[in-house]
């Protein structure tokens, strides 16, 4: 890399990559995370099995996109003669906008249809989900590039602050229109990712490299930790993606009106968004064994809440769900901190790293429904009672939780004996 590149890619400022991402994360939000699963649902006529498979797709699609992060760019740079990380998001940003006009579109030629068409929804989570991940690596290289220690720790604390706050945004947003305009809510997106594209000028052709000798070492410890945490990853993302399609019913079940169902996902988005800032601001974790074992517990337990908050009595159930999203926000919020901060860190936030995280959300994003397919699947024909779907769910989760405790431990008492040694 040259030395004119290097000073270049100094000068993209603070708030400017923060502001690309809020806009970014207001659009993702509403076509990769919960909020999809509320317009599906109530707008399109999605089954529980139905959204299920749909967050499968999404996952798979999201690993590859994530994976080619750091090979799309280079080899568009190849065949173009020139394609800078600039370039990338402001080509993103098109291709992810357009993909969200297609329900619409769907829906002028179609007509009134009731329910309307699926296959816009199935064709949009193909496109977008895969260029979704391939956009976060590019721009946590930007947010990272150049830091570290308290810098880089600060940089992305601040960052997970934004991009979390722009989903309880989007959720206020899109909730009153679930039901009445589902196609209008996605292609709203197409504004965000427009607007985005008005911040790329101030953007540097490529993120600040880490120089050498600029990065400062990280204690050994910061290697074993992210080890842990990239165990811990998946675990929480397979939770919340088992979660997003399920929250619908669960919101039914505990008779929260269908007016206010589409904001349960605040409560366990605000509450992450509270622990980001935590984070942000407390500087004692970095370097500590307690807080993946005491974010691990969390997730668990506040999980098994959500999932039996319908056993409650009727009063009750609905507050134990809410009781049980906010532990989960919580957990989720420790557990992202920490699994990015040792990957920039140790990484030395290029996008291989960056890719490396956003494929381990995917993985999260395809096991997670995965499970309740397999749930719904199993009591459709037969096999399960109608209801033990949860608990099949709740097992499998269980499982997972135990195998990811067990490999985790097993590598914390290698490493201690190493040490002593």
């Amino acid at each position: 890399m040259t030395a004119d590149v290097r000073t270049t890619a100094r000068t993209t400022p603070a708030w400017t990559a923060n502001t690309f991402t809020f806009v970014n994360s207001l659009g993702t939000y509403v076509v990769t995370s919960s909020g999809l699963y509320f317009l599906t649902k109530n707008g399109y006529g999605f089954t529980d099995q139905g959204n299920s498979l749909l967050g499968v797709v999404l996952g798979i699609t999201y690993i590859f996109g994530a994976l080619g992060a750091a090979r799309v760019r280079p080899a568009l740079a190849g065949a173009l003669g020139g394609f800078t990380p600039r370039a990338m998001l402001g080509s993103l940003m098109v291709l992810m906008g357009g993909a969200c006009l297609l329900p619409v579109v769907a829906k002028f030629i179609g007509g009134d249809a009731d329910p309307p068409s699926t296959w816009p929804i199935w064709t949009l989570v193909l496109l977008y989900s895969s260029l979704s991940g391939m956009l976060w690596p590019v721009v946590e290289s930007y947010i990272s590039g150049g830091k570290s220690a308290g810098d880089l720790r600060r940089a992305m604390g601040f960052w997970n602050v934004v991009w979390s706050a722009a989903g309880v945004v989007s959720t206020i947003v899109v909730a009153p229109m679930v039901e009445t305009a589902p196609a209008l809510a996605i292609a709203l997106v197409s504004l965000m990712h427009a607007g985005a594209l008005v911040l790329l000028p101030r953007f540097a052709p490529e993120p600040a490299p880490h120089l050498d000798g600029a990065h400062e070492p990280h204690p050994p410890v910061y290697a074993h930790l992210l080890f842990t945490f990239r165990l811990l990853l998946p675990m929480s993302y397979v939770v919340m993606a088992a979660l997003g399609p399920y929250l619908p019913r669960a919101a039914e079940r505990v008779e929260i009106p269908g007016a206010w169902q589409a904001f349960i996902p605040i409560a366990w988005l605000l509450p992450r968004v509270l622990t980001f800032e935590v984070m942000r601001r407390w500087e004692r974790w970095h370097g500590r064994w307690y807080l993946p074992i005491a974010g691990g517990c969390l997730l668990v337990g506040s999980f098994a809440l959500t999932l039996g908050s319908a056993w409650f009595a009727p009063g009750i159930d609905a507050a134990v769900l809410l009781a049980g999203l906010l532990g989960f926000g919580v957990a989720l919020g420790v557990i992202y901190t920490a699994a990015i901060y040792y990957a920039m860190e140790v990484g030395q936030a290029e996008v291989n790293a960056g890719g490396t995280h956003e494929a381990l959300i995917g993985v999260g994003y395809t096991i997670g429904p995965a499970f309740g397919l397999a749930a719904l699947l199993a009591e459709e024909h037969g096999l399960l009672r109608v209801g033990q779907g949860e608990a099949l769910v709740m097992g499998a989760v269980f499982v997972l939780a135990l195998a990811t405790a067990g490999v985790v431990a097993r590598h914390v008492a290698r490493v201690s004996g190493r040490s002593e040694r």
